[in-house]
């Protein structure tokens, strides 16, 4: 009993998605004894759902990955998994037996404000008994609570994207990532884009701003200035993919941090979600339009320095017509606005 109780006392203690994800399958680990325990993330990609495989614990050691901000090594597509697609569709926990025939595999959802989130794979040699499969199921119990109370203090209340405070807390971890491949000549374009399995393109930082957004407000009224912003989130959603990450900084200023692409893919991904705002009907409103400003995150760059950047694109879009998509570096090769120091940056407290 006191081993179960210091397994919880260590995964409550945690307020880190990934810290947490260890912690349960490590303790599934160390109590069920199984051969492996897997965390995996359900996900959309287009038509698909997949399962990215999170967190691995066995006796091989612990593997796991940054659940926001690094690709799993392991993906799986549901449609490959019927046991995981009836996990799912079901809500339960489905055990059966393995395909080398060396055991079982229990699977069991990780569900919560409406939707399957996850699953927790767990391989045994023989069936878990009664003891244990209950204990696999309070386990998840209590990374499933813990789950939802991070997605309500990680996400903006009125449009579910992530909040300011979560792109402040987190971007240091894309930029610790960054492998020194992602050199500076990769932001140009011509460089290789990720799909031809290339390494040096670099992850972008883009700031979405609403144009003549007061206007909205001052003629229609905060409702309906309230309602263009989640509408406008809801664009982003089907604009960008699904591993791309999403923020609402507050007012009518958004971010995307975008996956590693060519400055070609990146430009055409962020003008595509502008055209297609710039095409949508706001109920009352009517046409509404953005202006983006997007930048490379770089090895040794800060968070400051690189919003600093897309800021400064961002501007510039505003004061040249708006409804426009504008590249900082491409802006200063053409002499339009002025370098950032970026080590005058780093080294300011």
């Amino acid at each position: 009993m006191i081993h179960v109780l210091k397994h919880v006392e260590s995964i409550t203690r945690h307020r880190d998605r990934t810290l947490l994800e260890v912690g349960v399958a490590t303790a599934l680990f160390e109590l069920l004894k199984p051969e492996a325990v897997n965390v995996f993330k359900v996900q959309q990609a287009g038509p698909r759902t997949v399962l990215h495989c999170l967190t691995h614990a066995g006796a091989d050691g612990v593997r796991f990955c940054d659940t926001d901000f690094e690709k799993s090594d392991e993906v799986v597509s549901l449609e490959t998994r019927p046991d995981f697609q009836a996990c799912i569709a079901e809500e339960r926990t489905i055990s059966s037996p393995r395909a080398d025939a060396a055991g079982l595999v229990y699977c069991l959802p990780v569900a919560y404000d409406g939707k399957v989130a996850g699953l927790v794979e767990i391989l045994t040699p023989t069936a878990l008994k009664a003891p244990g499969e209950d204990l696999a199921q309070s386990f998840i119990a209590l990374y499933r609570n813990y789950l939802s109370l991070l997605d309500y203090s990680e996400r903006d209340s009125l449009t579910g994207l992530l909040n300011r405070r979560t792109f402040d807390e987190n971007l240091g971890k894309i930029l610790a990532s960054l492998g020194p491949s992602a050199t500076d000549n990769a932001a140009l374009p011509g460089a290789e884009r990720r799909d031809g399995a290339t390494p040096d393109a670099p992850h972008w930082l883009a700031v979405i701003d609403a144009d003549h957004f007061k206007r909205i407000n001052d003629k229609h009224g905060h409702l309906y200035g309230d309602e263009v912003l989640i509408l406008l989130a809801n664009l982003m959603r089907e604009s960008f993919r699904y591993d791309d990450k999403l923020f609402r900084f507050g007012g009518e200023e958004f971010v995307a941090v975008l996956k590693p692409a060519r400055c070609e893919d990146a430009e055409r991904v962020l003008e595509r979600f502008r055209q297609t705002v710039e095409c949508f009907h706001f109920p009352q409103v009517g046409q509404v339009t953005i202006s983006i400003g997007f930048a490379p995150l770089r090895p040794g760059d800060t968070a400051s320095a690189v919003l600093g950047a897309a800021d400064d694109a961002m501007y510039y879009a505003k004061a040249h017509g708006r409804n426009q998509v504008c590249a900082y570096h491409t802006l200063v090769a053409q002499g339009a606005i002025a370098q950032r120091n970026f080590s005058d940056e780093a080294s300011t407290p």
